[in-house]
């Protein structure tokens, strides 16, 4: 990790000092960990960040993600693979297929989708060994630098990606730069000011540390975008899968059982959980109906633990019709 110069940082986005910790700090990943939440910004940040090495380690290959471009056992990836198919349905009942970027793309999976939905995709991750299993299993063009990309593309995705990234405010106008006149920008976070994440606090298992090196709340994210260039036209946090399983993982930590245990064992890790732990899941019953009764008050209050908005071009293209 990066030493700390001084007790707390200031805000990467407008310079301030006056930033308070409020949450942690917390052991993760083998490092203390706090995040410091700037109330200007309404942006969070993990503090100490990650240095370049630490971030090598984090996302080596089987670490992040299985080698196989895979993260949990079959039943659990099929409704995955649902839920893409829905947002790809979505989105292709509003617009025309046409060329996408897929920034972060992971290991292909979502990219490979669009593509047989009949667009033209590229794929952006952050180094040719995380980005082998798209190129080789999908057949996905790859690119390892967002500034290699060739514009401009009508539909850009940042699902999941913008909280890993050490400066998510020039990948915002990159984005800008490389999307089309009347194209979209499709982004979801996790939402640090969600329901979710105010009971969870630092067992809310969509904080994870230190690879979200930021936290949005939807406040926060908004104004980004705006800094960026473009004008939010859609936001919406109905996203049932991360929802359900944030509320039930985050209860389960919060009862003081190994953390993200449920986790491990849908992630196919199932070996290095203890007895103990094993019978404290069997147990847990009680969570399943909590996370449901939280879900249905997010929606009620319009605070789910992600945020999912579809941002144009400000000025160029702010009169989009959804």
């Amino acid at each position: 990790m990066h030493p700390a110069t001084s007790d707390k940082p200031t805000c990467r986005f407008c310079g301030s000092a006056e930033l308070h910790e409020t949450i942690g700090p917390v052991l993760r990943s083998g490092a203390l960990c706090s995040v410091f939440f700037c109330d200007q910004c309404s942006i969070g940040m993990t503090w100490p960040q990650p240095d370049a090495a630490t971030l090598v380690r984090l996302y080596a290959p089987g670490e992040y993600r299985a080698d196989r471009g895979k993260r949990f056992i079959a039943p659990i990836e099929f409704l995955f693979e649902l839920h893409k198919k829905w947002l790809i349905w979505r989105i292709n009942s509003s617009m025309k297929s046409g060329r996408m970027l897929d920034v972060g793309c992971g290991s292909g999976f979502l990219a490979s989708l669009f593509a047989g939905a009949g667009w033209d995709v590229t794929g952006v991750e952050r180094d040719d060994d995380t980005a082998i299993h798209a190129r080789e299993t999908y057949r996905i063009a790859v690119v390892t630098d967002i500034d290699h990309a060739r514009g401009p593309f009508d539909l850009i995705m940042v699902n999941h990606v913008l909280e890993h990234l050490d400066d998510p405010l020039r990948m915002l106008e990159k984005c800008r730069e490389l999307l089309a006149p009347g194209g979209r920008l499709i982004i979801a976070v996790p939402n640090f000011s969600s329901l979710q994440a105010k009971v969870g606090g630092a067992g809310w298992f969509h904080l994870d540390m230190p690879f979200h090196l930021y936290h949005f709340s939807e406040q926060g994210l908004v104004g980004l975008l705006h800094k960026a260039g473009f004008s939010v036209v859609e936001s919406s946090h109905a996203d049932w899968i991360q929802n359900i399983y944030g509320w039930l993982q985050s209860l389960l930590n919060r009862a003081g059982i190994s953390y993200n245990a449920l986790y491990d064992l849908l992630r196919m890790r199932g070996r290095g959980i203890s007895a103990s732990a094993w019978s404290s899941l069997l147990c847990c019953l009680w969570a399943v109906p909590l996370a449901l009764l939280g879900i249905c008050v997010e929606r009620v209050c319009r605070t789910g633990g992600v945020i999912r908005c579809t941002a144009v071009v400000a000025d160029r293209d702010s009169k989009v019709q959804l």
